[in-house]
């Protein structure tokens, strides 16, 4: 699969943006805060309709404006071409495929898969569980339908029930009701994230060896709660959840650990040693995304190698091979090669001759 052309209208801080991207390799260069990451947003809703940013659609529509509008060409080889619009407005998401309206994200996701590397992935080691479920979250959205779907009902009846906490009438009949809801998708998104960490766990320790750190790295699921002792913990919890006014047990505190040595990386792996294992953990979803999906996935990499010398950003572009189209972002030149650059200022995207 690869991303042809992308057009986006009051996306973001983007008025009207239509760029080219048909290359196997697509880098967007620029300073800080011109609109590259905007575009590879814009590009990434053609998976799950999910920003790998946000998770509120507010932020994505341009301020004073009712809606945002995203274009998205591919190419789909053997296939033929397909066209993807989606519209963000308050609280909706539309989608269309060639036209006909999709009546869910999950129908998506086996259809036109990406891979995300971004910035924000490098504080995994050391950043909160938030940021890990999150990372696991988009990582299996990408490329599990079923899951996106769990995921979803799961997050709406938390929701719910969070709600009626907060409302301060909440009786137990209604909390039960709501907790039925939450129990079947709460157990496929503990067992599915459980199963995916076990899945990226010999890639991870794969890509590791070629970085000199044979046996070194692993990756563990961290259950809040365990699935079948979930609807006790949520009945015997609900006084105290009135009082906090919130739900303190389920998927939604889940955690992994990323170990090296044995050992919590946050601590005792050095600074460099967490962004290699960081770059490894990429390269592992990858690897698995590859083997879900019916078609390569398209890299999406935010500004992701900054901080490496030349050397290391060279060997991590040629760890990802030829198999993918990768649309990047930087404020530093790519590696020679045959990449398309497009450089990015002010919102304007403007293809180097």
């Amino acid at each position: 699969m690869r991303l042809t052309r992308v057009r986006a209208a009051d996306f973001r801080n983007l008025s009207f943006a239509d760029v080219d991207l048909d290359a196997p390799r697509v880098f967007l260069l620029g300073p800080n805060g011109q609109g590259k990451t905007n575009l590879l947003e814009a590009a990434g809703l053609v998976t799950a309709l999910r920003s790998f940013r946000v998770t509120d659609i507010e932020p994505l529509v341009r301020l004073g404006c009712a809606e945002a509008r995203v274009r998205v060409d591919l190419d789909l080889g053997a296939e033929g071409q397909a066209c993807v619009e989606v519209t963000l407005a308050k609280g909706a998401r539309r989608a269309k495929v060639d036209g006909t309206p999709v009546a869910s994200a999950a129908e998506l996701v086996p259809r036109f898969p990406t891979v995300v590397f971004c910035s924000d992935d490098l504080r995994l080691v050391r950043g909160s569980p938030g940021n890990r479920r999150r990372w696991l979250d988009l990582a299996l959205s990408g490329t599990d339908p079923a899951y996106l779907r769990d995921l979803r009902a799961y997050t709406r009846a938390l929701e719910s029930r969070n709600a009626l906490l907060r409302s301060g009438q909440a009786d137990d009949a209604q909390l039960e009701a709501l907790e039925r809801a939450m129990a079947e998708p709460a157990a496929g998104v503990a067992a599915a994230r459980a199963e995916a960490l076990a899945d990226l766990a010999p890639h991870l320790r794969g890509v590791c060896d070629l970085a000199g750190f044979s046996g070194l790295a692993e990756l563990t699921h961290r259950a809040d709660t365990p699935a079948d002792r979930l609807a006790e913990a949520w009945r015997s919890g609900r006084r105290l959840d009135r009082q906090t006014e919130t739900t303190r047990h389920g998927p939604h505190r889940d955690d992994f650990d990323i170990l090296f040595g044995g050992r919590d990386a946050a601590t005792h792996a050095s600074e460099g040693q967490q962004r290699l294992l960081v770059l490894a953990l990429c390269l592992a979803q990858l690897r698995r995304a590859d083997q879900r999906a019916a078609t390569p996935p398209v890299i999406l990499a935010d500004d992701v190698l900054g901080e490496l010398d030349e050397e290391r950003r060279r060997a991590f572009w040629s760890a990802i091979g030829d198999t993918h189209q990768v649309v990047a972002t930087g404020t530093l030149p790519p590696p020679e090669g045959a990449w398309k650059i497009i450089e990015v200022r002010d919102g304007a995207y403007h293809p180097r001759v």
